[in-house]
């Protein structure tokens, strides 16, 4: 008798999860879930890592910042470089790692040849999916709070 009715609750339970369910909601709640949806597409980044391989500040460090890119990005061509500029320092960092360990390998080979590199958390951009991606603006500058 406990078997009949086991598989009776079982035999309810799949037939009424094969039913559609009709969900009622109020519409600001569509309305929000597209707002989110079309930030999601907007953003192009995630929180991450790069390594940060330069501070430059006072007279002519924009130029040093970038012929410090110049450098790497002709030293590794894979890696894509960045300088940013946080008032009043120019900063150049590099690499696009969703974690510490992704960038750890690159990090103890730049170590050896800058001293002053270091794994930062950053926002990272995401991976190159293809050649249109790779357009970067020519510094960036982050707002001051």
């Amino acid at each position: 008798m406990k078997k009949f009715i086991i598989f009776s609750i079982l035999s309810m339970l799949a037939i009424s999860s094969m039913a559609q369910v009709e969900v009622i909601a109020d519409g600001r709640l569509q309305t929000i879930l597209e707002q989110h949806i079309t930030f999601n597409e907007i953003a192009r980044s995630s929180p991450g890592y790069r390594i940060k391989i330069g501070v430059f500040t006072g007279a002519g460090s924009k130029q040093n910042a970038f012929d410090l890119r110049d450098e790497i990005a002709t030293a590794f061509p894979d890696l894509r470089a960045y300088v940013f500029f946080e008032e009043p320092n120019f900063t150049v960092k590099c690499g696009d790692y969703s974690s510490k360990l992704d960038a750890y390998g690159l990090y103890m080979h730049l170590k050896v040849l800058y001293p002053s590199a270091a794994i930062i958390r950053d926002y990272i951009n995401f991976p190159v999916l293809s050649q249109d991606d790779l357009v970067i603006p020519e510094y960036y500058e982050e707002e001051s709070e």
